[in-house]
């Protein structure tokens, strides 16, 4: 029996309950009040996530399954990712599903390995760094006249020193991009500036020409003795870097072999010329240390840690979190995914700076490695204990939807209700019309 002729029939029965004598009707609306309380429990009960799959899938859906190490998603089937073959560690770009384009491979000479970042930039090229002062841009096919993916090469000026890339934040502003990035140099990790890019740096074409009157800033002067890892852009000529601050504790049992680490999160101001960046605050935390810098549309900054979180705003002002995870990832409707260590049964979801804890199917088996968000899908990459390749799969679009538990609940439970409710008052009407002729 279809769901509307199984309601229509239940009209008709529930009608007729109510038009009895008064016992039934009676009987019909402590029905009415249990049915809604079960409808309540039943649906708060449907609480593990739906759209969750687990399996030995890799980023690009071949077999073997293939470790993925680093991966930056244009939409759910195109991205660029860092990946260990039996060849060694390589460098992909997938074009659509099954369509992939080797970057840098073993067989090519140039190994992946020592890859440090892969960035997806605004207009869907990724850049990466193969050596000192060095960046490569992979075009995206769909910017180029032959859809065909190709690679710039960058030369950074080496007159202030050699430097190695271990990470780089985009800032786009009306038509010039601008780049800030976190450099090993010799004294230390530092930040510098790249700018301004103009939109020519979309195609191989005319990248050198947008980048006529980029300059290199010169590196930040007093880095606090941080060790920095992240950068993302804030706001306007503001930015987001972390990293740690290592020192000797001196307090009673302390051991002088293990230093402590300390997270650190600061704001950097920079003004786009040559000028060097600088520290315009800096907050440190407790414990543990700052894995992901996510950037939210709201001109705020998520900043993800094993132990705590925190979340910058576009002022500069720092809300902490008591939110540990190993991965973090931001979906297109700002929400941040915590996911724990192997063995996790649930997951954080972060609005704003309200925590949601939803539960999974089942407990996480495997450790993740690298994580990111397509178009309607958060993918989380990973090894288990045995060895083998997982992929966990969040649909976002499930919850709710009418295919989950929760949300066929959700539509059974408004249609009985809606019928069960009309009825009640088409009775009431009729009984009212008729006591008014008598």
């Amino acid at each position: 029996m279809c769901p509307i002729r199984l309601l229509v029939f239940m009209a008709k029965g529930w009608r007729g309950y109510l038009e009895e004598e008064s016992e039934f009707q009676w009987i019909a609306m402590a029905g009415f009040f249990i049915f809604i309380l079960l409808g309540a429990v039943a649906i708060q009960g449907t609480t593990n996530l739906p759209g969750v799959e687990v399996g030995p899938k890799s980023a690009l859906l071949d077999e073997p399954p293939t470790r993925v190490l680093d991966i930056v998603y244009l939409d759910d089937e195109s991205f660029t990712a860092q990946i260990v073959t039996p060849n060694g560690v390589e460098l992909i770009q997938q074009v659509g599903e099954g369509n992939a384009v080797e970057l840098r491979t073993e067989n090519q000479g140039l190994s992946a390995e020592n890859l440090e970042f892969i960035t997806l930039l605004s207009n869907g090229n990724a850049v990466f760094s193969p050596s000192k002062n060095t960046i490569n841009i992979a075009h995206s096919a769909e910017n180029e006249p032959g859809n065909v993916v190709l690679i710039s090469t960058i030369q950074l000026d080496n007159t202030s020193g050699e430097f190695n890339i271990e990470a780089l934040g985009e800032s786009k502003e009306n038509e010039n991009t601008f780049w800030m990035m976190v450099t090993d140099e010799e004294n230390g990790t530092t930040l510098r500036g790249f700018g301004a890019i103009g939109e020519g740096a979309v195609s191989t074409n005319t990248l050198q020409q947008s980048m006529s009157s980029s300059t290199l800033s010169s590196p930040m002067v007093n880095s606090a003795g941080v060790v920095w890892q992240e950068i993302t852009h804030l706001n306007d000529q503001m930015w987001v870097a972390s990293g740690y601050l290592s020192f000797i504790s001196t307090g009673a049992g302390a051991n002088p072999a293990s230093p402590a680490i300390l997270p650190v999160v600061a704001v950097i101001e920079w003004d786009g010329t040559q000028s060097p960046p600088s520290i315009k605050s800096m907050h440190t935390g407790n414990s543990g240390h700052v894995h992901t810098l996510l950037a939210l549309s709201d001109s705020t900054v998520f900043a993800a840690g094993t132990e705590e979180s925190s979340i910058v705003h576009s002022n500069g002002d720092i809300t902490h979190l008591d939110s540990g995870s190993v991965a973090a990832v931001v979906d297109d409707c700002d929400r941040v995914w915590l996911f724990g260590d192997v063995g996790s049964k649930t997951i954080i979801r972060v609005l704003d700076t309200e925590q949601e804890t939803v539960a999974l199917p089942r407990p996480l088996t495997f450790a993740a490695e690298s994580s990111g968000f397509g178009e309607h899908h958060i993918f989380l990459h990973g090894v288990d204990d045995s060895g083998e390749v997982r992929t966990l799969t969040i649909d976002t679009t499930a919850p709710g939807s009418i295919e989950s538990g929760r949300g066929f609940l959700n539509f059974m439970f408004v249609g009985v209700f809606s019928v069960v409710l009309i009825v009640m008052i088409w009775t009431a009407a009729g009984n009212f019309t008729r006591f008014k002729r008598i």
